[in-house]
């Protein structure tokens, strides 16, 4: 099936019975987009369909909070109550993981958030040196 078709026929209408799929949940991994039942509808991203006071009233709260330690404790109870509703089987979480050749120096990758984070700093890389006078 065409990937445009698969979207347009499958995924917005929700028409399936499994899916398997993907998630990159960026720097800031807020998982309001995939978990919060008014993300059901034909362009949400709940792809779960999955519904639950408790937890919508969670992620809002983790949203809204200003204090980190508050907002690590509303999402560590939102994944108690998933863990306990199993709306989804969870297979892995996948790395980044990149090999570089050992004549390009100078690179740093300290943290890689999504794939394209690994050229973050390709302007500051090279391969070649040489000794010159000055």
């Amino acid at each position: 099936m065409e990937s445009g078709s698969f979207y347009a026929d499958v995924i917005q209408p929700k028409s399936y019975q499994i899916l398997l799929t993907g998630t990159l949940l960026g720097l800031d991994p807020d998982p309001y987009p995939f978990w919060h039942s008014s993300q059901t509808k034909e362009n949400g991203l709940n792809f779960a369909l999955y519904a639950n006071r408790n937890v919508d009233t969670l992620l809002e709260t983790a949203r809204k909070a200003t204090n980190p330690d508050d907002r690590a404790k509303a999402y560590r109870d939102f994944q108690d109550l998933l863990a306990a509703d199993v709306p989804a089987v969870f297979l892995y979480q996948s790395t980044y993981a990149y090999a570089i050749a050992t004549k390009i120096k100078n690179v740093r990758l300290d943290r890689i958030i999504s794939p394209a984070d690994r050229f973050a700093e390709v302007e500051t890389w090279y391969t070649k040196t040489k000794k010159a006078l000055r």
